[in-house]
């Protein structure tokens, strides 16, 4: 791909920080923490510092938020005459709304099957703001060998992306024990298309980023293997605790909108 100095450098410091918020939040979800406040958003000052001093990471959650977003506003006035400024914006404040509905599903203020939906819109919402900021980062990029890869990476890192928030906010909002199996019950069938989508995604990553120059090729490589060892680690938390599947939650999550934005912005500005 290319060093990072030849990147904008005010998207792509609101791009890490986009990095860092869906890190966050998936920490939150990971460690049982995602409705210590309830669903009051954003919350009193005192409230918020109280629940940070008794250890929760949601407020660190809401504050890297905001932070994110003051990053993202920065970056859009800086590239007011691109289109990729406005829609990373767009995209923060459908991120930042769709956040909140979180908290009233988890509250059961959000009737089923539509609450099923909120996890997976969430995350495509903050995929796309860290999208449109790294497009809006990278000016221009060399050739890329087997770019094809690319695409199917970037298809397939979305797809698990999504239905891994997906299974995640179904047992979240339904308090139940994970019970997805293996086999093929058609009842497992939304773990199934997770699990093939993640590793579609982690190959096609791996094999991409050897046609690749610069700093992101290491990157990617180091992702898709980190992908599959945290999915792994994800799915026995998972099966001991549905509420709390453990801090790899985090790192699972974040790795999927890393690899899902890099390979599809080589995708599109690289040259076969």
């Amino acid at each position: 791909m290319m060093s990072t100095g030849v990147l904008k450098k005010a998207p792509f410091l609101a791009y890490l920080l986009v990095l860092w918020t869906t890190f966050t939040g998936a920490l939150t979800a990971g460690l049982g923490q995602g409705f210590d406040l309830g669903t009051e958003w954003p919350g009193a000052l005192y409230r918020l510092l109280a629940a940070v001093a008794a250890g929760s990471f949601e407020p660190i959650h809401r504050f890297s938020t905001v932070l994110a977003g003051a990053a993202v506003v920065i970056a859009f006035l800086k590239n007011r005459k691109s289109i990729y400024g406005a829609a990373a914006l767009a995209a923060l404040v459908a991120t930042a709304l769709t956040g909140r509905v979180v908290l009233l599903a988890l509250g059961g203020e959000v009737p089923k099957p539509l609450a099923y939906l909120v996890y997976p819109i969430n995350n495509l919402a903050a995929f796309a703001t860290a999208f449109f900021l790294l497009m809006l980062a990278v000016p221009e990029m060399p050739q890329w060998r087997r770019r094809i890869l690319l695409r199917g990476a970037a298809f397939w890192s979305v797809v698990a992306s999504l239905t891994g928030a997906y299974i995640l906010g179904v047992h979240k909002i339904d308090r139940s024990p994970f019970m997805y199996s293996l086999s093929l019950d058609p009842g497992s069938a939304p773990l199934l298309l997770h699990i093939a989508a993640g590793g579609l995604a982690a190959a096609l990553t791996a094999a991409a980023s050897v046609g690749g120059r610069g700093l992101w090729r290491p990157v990617l490589a180091g992702a898709s293997l980190l992908q599959a060892a945290t999915g792994l680690a994800m799915y026995l938390g998972a099966t001991a605790n549905t509420w709390a599947p453990g801090p790899q939650t985090a790192l699972h999550a974040v790795l999927a909108h890393l690899m899902a934005t890099t390979t599809l912005v080589a995708y599109l500005k690289s040259r076969g």
